[in-house]
């Protein structure tokens, strides 16, 4: 050995580095999860309600109501059809199909079996502003008649 190596013998008989961490209990487990699920849930909550994003959801299976006095003894019935509403998710999350009424008025010019572009009298959806309504100008509907005999 030179003068500049000095060697040191250290006694590790007395060091446990092998340790295991002591382990949590079951219930600081379930605390620390309904913890983490309801701050999860608040931020979920506070971002849906402050996002002010605009966005389009379309709705299916929607029941056109046609209202016509004028065209006794035919029976006119529509296909369902799909109204777009724009809006916030806060705005769209609690709308349904039943919160929406579209009614149409057939002249005597629409008695023709087939597809038809028609202007409704009416496209709401309840809780939302008609000009959040997309397609409420024109409305397209496949129209069933049946002319009743006697």
């Amino acid at each position: 050995m030179d003068k500049f190596t000095k060697t040191t013998e250290i006694d590790t008989s007395d060091l446990n580095l092998l340790e295991e961490t002591p382990k949590k209990s079951k219930v600081g487990k379930v605390v620390a999860l309904i913890i983490s699920l309801l701050l999860a849930v608040a931020i979920w909550l506070y971002v849906v309600e402050t996002d002010t994003t605009v966005v389009d959801k379309e709705y299916t299976g929607i029941k056109v109501e046609i209202v016509n006095e004028e065209l006794n003894g035919y029976e006119i019935t529509a296909d369902d059809i799909s109204v777009t509403v724009s809006g916030t998710t806060s705005q769209l999350v609690d709308i349904d199909e039943s919160d929406i009424t579209v009614k149409v008025r057939i002249t005597t010019d629409d008695l023709v079996e087939g597809e038809r572009r028609v202007k409704p009298i009416e496209v709401s959806v309840d809780g939302i502003e008609s000009d959040a309504i997309k397609n409420r100008d024109s409305i397209e509907v496949t129209i069933h008649v049946k002319k009743h005999v006697g």
